[in-house]
């Protein structure tokens, strides 16, 4: 069925790239009231492959797969006249993602810039760290986190993805390729925390065209 709505299937080029990722975990709840959170950022290693020009109802689509290691720290707290929460994490994870790029561009020729969504599944994950609170008239309460999780991170994610790369023709149908993307992490990043990821990548590419 699918097959039906494809005009042309054939990648006009193929790309391996790798390279450093600067994750970022962040919140959108401000410190407001008894609220607070504070996140250290940390560098990780990303690589993957790409396809390029696969054209879907003459639409031209660039799609990629890609392991991504990343992690950081992050203290979250919360509570208020009745009771409140603590925790404190250090978490390192391995993602793959399967990048679908619609909106792709081609500047003098040389410039690429491609936009799209990706969606990304946990392969493994290590977090060390403490939940602890209290509530009125109880005694307050400390676990480490191995014993109430376990898995501390999300399954799955989604998110937004913009890339800009430059082709510098190495030998005959084969190109380096500088690049630099960001990723925007719509899904939350913890099963129990509305903590999201932004995420800065550098690193290079090679690229073989195969038609």
């Amino acid at each position: 069925m699918f097959l039906a709505y494809i005009n042309v299937l054939f990648a006009q080029k193929i790309e391996v790239f790798g390279g450093a990722c600067y994750n970022i975990f962040h919140d959108y709840n401000k410190n407001e009231g008894h609220y607070m959170s504070s996140y250290k950022s940390e560098f990780g290693y990303s690589s993957g492959f790409g396809i390029d020009s696969i054209t879907i109802d003459k639409i031209p689509f660039r799609f990629t797969l890609q392991l991504d290691k990343y992690g950081g720290k992050i203290d979250v707290s919360d509570g208020g006249l009745g009771g409140g929460y603590k925790t404190v994490a250090t978490v390192d994870k391995l993602i793959i993602s399967l990048g679908i790029f619609p909106v792709n561009l081609m500047i003098f020729k040389k410039i690429e810039i491609n936009i799209g969504l990706i969606i990304s599944r946990l392969i493994d994950e290590t977090f060390i760290g403490t939940s602890s609170g209290w509530m009125l008239n109880q005694p307050s309460w400390s676990y480490n986190l191995h014993d109430i999780y376990d898995r501390f991170s999300s399954s799955t994610y989604t998110g937004l993805q913009g890339r800009i790369a430059c082709d510098f023709k190495a030998f005959k149908s084969v190109w380096i390729t500088p690049q630099y993307f960001y990723y925007y992490g719509i899904s939350d990043e913890f099963t129990k925390l509305d903590t999201k990821s932004k995420r800065h990548y550098i690193g290079i590419g090679i690229k073989k065209r195969i038609k």
